[in-house]
């Protein structure tokens, strides 16, 4: 017996019902909440057809696979969800709407020479660590984060709209959602500096009816839309 085939427009109808339901139950404005897919190791032919559906934010995690996937398109917007090394700032150009990962001055010093050299700004979320996991990265002292996301937030050709973060993979409400709420409370601690309407990335697959209950604005769903 064969595998059916992964019907990415049937997956992403559930995907909106269970979507709907989850802003009802904690009383959420759906129209406040955005759906990023993140298509990393999906070909551009699956990126198309989540596009026909609706979906036009992407993310992917990897620089390399991003550039050598993703035309430059008006149809939709990349975004780099994942750990972005130093010396690869060099690969974001100006196909990217924005970095939704940086954790340190460092990075954000080098795209925002990067987004000038690119002349296009380039939108920014700051990741924060708040499983405590050291296999994450992400800013977990909040000292230290306050005083560089002040630093951040002055520097030139960036848009600093808001923070990511990833809750700890367990089935445990209590947990996942006391990750997200220090996330979102982090956030309200740097509401000056933000610019325009603020921007909460928190949820994926697993847990994005835990983040919708925490506040979260954006969702990062992968395998609720790509696998059967």
């Amino acid at each position: 017996m064969y595998d059916m085939p992964v019907s990415i427009r049937d997956n992403w109808l559930i995907l909106r019902d269970r979507f709907m339901e989850a802003a009802n139950t904690y009383g959420r404005e759906p129209s406040e909440i955005s759906i990023m897919a993140v298509s990393k190791t999906r070909s551009i032919e699956e990126v198309f057809e989540a596009n026909a559906c609706g979906v036009s934010l992407f993310g992917e995690n990897r620089v390399e696979e991003a550039c050598d996937k993703f035309p430059a398109s008006e149809d939709f917007a990349l975004y780099l969800v994942g750990h972005l090394q130093s010396r690869k700032v060099k690969k974001i150009d100006a196909r990217f709407a924005g970095v939704h990962s940086v954790d340190s001055l460092e990075i954000a010093k080098k795209l925002s020479r990067r987004a000038e050299e690119n002349g296009k700004n380039l939108e920014i979320l700051l990741q924060v660590n708040t499983s405590g996991e050291e296999s994450k990265s992400g800013f977990d002292d909040y000292a230290s984060f306050m005083e560089i996301a002040a630093e951040i937030g002055e520097l030139p050709f960036l848009n600093l709209r808001g923070l990511m973060t990833m809750a700890l993979f367990t089935n445990n409400e209590s947990t996942v959602r006391g990750c997200f709420s220090k996330c979102r409370r982090w956030l309200e601690n740097i509401a000056g500096i933000i610019e325009g309407r603020a921007v909460l990335s928190m949820g994926m697959s697993s847990d994005f009816h835990w983040a919708i209950a925490e506040g979260s604005s954006l969702l990062r769903i992968g395998s609720a839309i790509f696998e059967g």
